[in-house]
Parts: C-alpha cells; structure tokens; sequence
C-alpha cells in the first residue's frame, strides 16, 4: 500500500481539524502537509499500524489533533503574539470565530460612536440615555434603543442587530 492511498483514508481527520480549528496564516494545503507529515512520522515509528486499521485511524487523530494544538498554543502564546500580521479579514474567518467580546479597535469605534451620540442628545435625552444605561424601564426606552441602533448600524459586522446582543453590549461597554 502506498503512502498517498493511506494518506487518502485519514485524510477525513485532516479536513475535520481544518474545520473545527483555526491557525493563522495557513490554508487547507498547509493542513494537508501538516497531516502528511504526522502520518509519516506515526508509520515511521510503528509500521505494524499499517496492517490495523482501526488502530491507524485511532493513532493518527490522537496523534494530528495533538500537533494542531500545540501548533495552536505556540500561535497564541504571548511572546508571539507580535508575529501576527494586525489585520485580518473577518469575512475570511468569521466562521469560525465563537467570541462574543470585541476587539480593541472595535472597542474604541464603539466608544467614539457611543461619545458622539451623546454628544448630540438633549439634556432631557441625555437622562434617558443614563438610564437606558443602567438597564432601567422608562417612557421612550424603545424609541431611543431605535434611534441608538440606527446611530451604530454600521458599527459592528460580526453581530446581526438583535435586541438582547445590543443592550449587552452598551452595558458590557459601560463597565
């Protein structure tokens, strides 16, 4: 059995990683390599895996799904976190992002849109914006929160507009 055929029957483990994990900068080739080389390495040292194919299988996640975490952990640990590039296009990614806070940048156009939004209200407005940020029911609450939307619309692309979403983020912000 050749090495490419072997290849071809764990490479479902490979596109499964590819899927659940994100690495910076690599694309499915980057993974493929990264799974051929593992697979080399386990046949290499235990060539008895070849003839048990469950144990192959088995052998070869344990073994891939170790290396992308350390692969992982390397990528985030703190004195490399300058070797990222400091943009990245979250279209590209957005997919796999399962966070809910924002990023510095954001957080900061957040903050001048927030500023700039009181800036323009009037001093009756501004107490119910006070409020509003306190999470407290009042007479208008639900015309502000449309105005306020409206006011940030643009704001974020990684949040549709929900109700709940927002509200957590002018309180989150406000802390």
């Amino acid at each position: 059995m050749d090495f490419q055929e072997v290849y071809r029957s764990v490479q479902g483990i490979v596109r499964r990683c590819y899927k659940d994990y994100y690495l910076h900068l690599w694309e499915y080739s980057d993974w493929e390599q990264e799974g051929m080389l593992a697979l080399y390495e386990l046949v290499k040292s235990r060539p008895a895996l070849l003839q048990d194919k469950t144990m192959l299988y088995r052998c070869f996640k344990a073994k891939f799904r170790n290396r992308i975490h350390d692969k992982i952990r390397r990528q985030e640990s703190q004195k490399r976190k300058l070797d990222k590039a400091p943009y990245e296009e979250v279209s590209e990614i957005g997919h796999k992002l399962r966070m809910k806070e924002m990023y510095l940048d954001e957080l900061v156009a957040f903050r001048s849109a927030m500023a700039e939004y009181r800036s323009g209200l009037s001093p009756e407005e501004y107490k119910q914006y006070e409020r509003l940020m306190a999470d407290e029911r009042f007479k208008g609450r639900k015309a502000m929160l449309r105005d306020l939307s409206e006011h940030l619309r643009d704001f974020n692309p990684r949040f549709e507009y929900r109700r709940d979403v927002f509200i957590f983020l002018l309180i989150r912000v406000k802390q």
